[in-house]
């Protein structure tokens, strides 16, 4: 038996250019909702996309990501010399024996704030993003698919200088690293060419202070979704202050000389460790065609502590059925009793602006997580009061809107 589908309901439910327009659709989002296409750059273009829209405020708020899914998953390839596949299924980033890549599938997505707004709305802010860059080789380089160094060097230095920052305050970089015979070695000299380029002192740079590595390691080639892989990676390494592992190096590539530049592999689990300023990276990332992105991050700033908060508390809840509202007071009950170390102000305030109003409702008023508890489990009535509230939607016909402008036109007239 076949099923026939229409093309237009095909076209709008697998077409990755209908998808930031199916999301904001779905979440009511009310931005700039694009679509972004630049091989395997692709999604770290989405984060300077991203970041430029806040800065000129047409939004206040982005999701910004990629995805990459294979079908079929289980597919092989021919290793061939000279071409991008890696012959022994692993890619070897910046090693000796580096000869192509591995695909993997994968996804992610960050939410985006001006940091201003962040701070004053008492987000949980895990790294900032101080400067970003795109750019494009052009015609300038052997190839359509070979990357170049000068066109990714320049997208790194501008990076750094939308940071504001000196490069030699830069102590990891997550690169694109394809394990490629002619993508390490440029990329590597990219970055070195742009170090050099934004550091205060280029003559007295010094020599391997810097860690790199490449996530593409660990989970494979994402191609559009490798940006955002490598973004929340270093994002993580950033708020634990380790740096983690860059896997399947053992000699360094000859023609790389890592002795003369600011760079090592990074080949254990490394303790961040910082001279007195901030943990700041990099994170590297260019496509076939010659779009290069850069993204500048600093580990996040402390967070302040909020201030003192009353004695008792409210939490409310909100559902559409009363058997949703009984099992969210389950939830929330037992979620209280997994994580007894939450703040029970942050709680109240969560549940509040968290969750749009429905018409069955349910307000607990406590003074701890353990009166909290309780409550929901007991459902005490001097603590735990029902509510329901239904919309009044009254619909208004002409004839109706003229019977009511005559009666008032006639009471008017009456008095």
């Amino acid at each position: 038996m076949f099923v026939t589908a229409d093309r237009f309901e095909m076209a709008l439910t697998n077409n990755k250019d209908v998808m930031p327009m199916r999301v904001s659709y779905q979440m009511n989002l009310k931005g700039a909702s694009v679509n972004v296409s630049t091989t395997c750059s692709t999604s770290l273009v989405a984060i300077h996309i991203a970041c430029q829209n806040l800065l000129t405020y047409q939004c206040d708020m982005v999701l910004a990501g990629g995805s990459h899914v294979r079908v079929p998953q289980k597919e092989g390839y021919l290793f061939q010399e000279g071409m991008i596949w890696s012959p022994d299924g692993h890619i070897r980033t910046f090693d000796a024996k580096s000869r192509g890549i591995v695909t993997g599938n994968g996804a992610g997505v960050v939410v985006l704030k001006r940091l201003e707004d962040a701070l004053a709305d008492g987000d949980t802010i895990h790294a900032i993003i101080r400067g970003t860059a795109s750019n494009n080789d052009g015609s300038t380089k052997i190839g359509y698919t070979a990357p170049s160094i000068d066109g990714q060097a320049e997208a790194t230095a501008e990076a750094i200088s939308m940071a504001g920052i000196d490069s030699e305050t830069i102590t990891y970089v997550e690169v694109h690293g394809t394990g490629t015979e002619l993508g390490d070695p440029v990329e590597f000299g990219s970055v070195s060419k742009a170090f050099r380029l934004t550091s205060a002192d280029p003559e007295n740079q010094p020599k391997q202070y810097c860690g790199i590595g490449s996530v593409k390691t660990n989970i494979g080639h994402l191609n559009h979704a490798a940006g955002i892989a490598g973004l929340i990676k270093t994002v993580l390494a950033l708020k634990h202050k380790a740096i983690p592992p860059s896997l399947n190096f053992e000699t360094p590539n000859p023609r790389i000389d890592f002795a003369n530049s600011p760079f090592y592999v990074n080949t254990t689990l490394r303790e961040w460790k910082t001279n007195g300023i901030p943990r700041r990276a990099g994170v590297n990332s260019f496509g076939v065609g010659g779009t290069n992105a850069h993204v500048v991050l600093e580990e996040a700033p402390e967070p302040q502590p909020s201030g003192p908060s009353r004695p008792w508390q409210i939490l409310t809840l909100s559902t559409k059925t009363p058997t949703a509202l009984e099992t969210a007071s389950t939830n929330l009950a037992h979620h209280l009793e997994q994580y007894a170390d939450l703040h029970l102000a942050d709680v109240a305030y969560t549940l509040q602006t968290g969750r749009q109003p429905m018409p069955h409702r349910r307000i607990v008023i406590c003074e701890d997580t353990a009166s909290a508890i309780t409550s929901l489990t007991s459902l005490d009535p001097k603590r735990v009061f029902p509510g329901y509230t239904k919309e009044m939607t009254v619909p208004l016909s002409f004839s109706s809107l003229v019977r009511a402008l005559s009666m008032s036109i006639w009471g008017a007239t009456s008095t």
